[in-house]
């Protein structure tokens, strides 16, 4: 199993978990906390741009859904795993990346650049380049 793969496995692991202490019913307000201390923790290597893009995604995919009490779905889970991947410099799941993720993704690592280790901000903007980000 990938680190990707146990990422997705842990997702699925914190909803489940909510949804037996609740009656059989989700709800992203009890579990967004869990899943960004996830995302948070398995993107460390790269601070706090994992929170920016643990946002981004909050904000573009699971606040715009017609129905919260289902988020995150697969494919927003998956999702969320691809940008995992790409902060971990990995082409897992990388096809999920629309040509405006990739935009934002840019946006964010300009931003948080200065913080980002030498090493893991060139990998990003390697990727990045190679996705018309830039």
């Amino acid at each position: 199993m990938t680190d990707i793969n146990k990422f997705l496995s842990d997702v699925e692991k914190i909803q489940k978990h909510d949804r037996q202490n609740n009656g059989g019913k989700s709800n992203y307000d009890r579990v967004k906390g869990d899943l960004r201390r996830l995302f948070e923790r398995n993107a460390a290597a790269v601070g706090e741009l994992a929170d920016s893009v643990f946002e981004y995604w909050e904000n573009e995919y699971i606040y715009r859904s017609a129905d919260l009490a289902w988020e995150p779905n697969e494919d927003n889970r998956n999702r969320l795993a691809a940008y995992l991947a790409f902060l971990e410099n990995s082409d897992e799941y990388q096809e999920l990346i629309s040509d405006d993720d990739w935009n934002e993704l840019g946006r964010l690592v300009n931003f948080e650049a200065e913080d980002l280790d030498v090493d893991v901000l060139q990998n990003l903007m390697k990727i990045l380049v190679s996705k018309g980000a830039y």
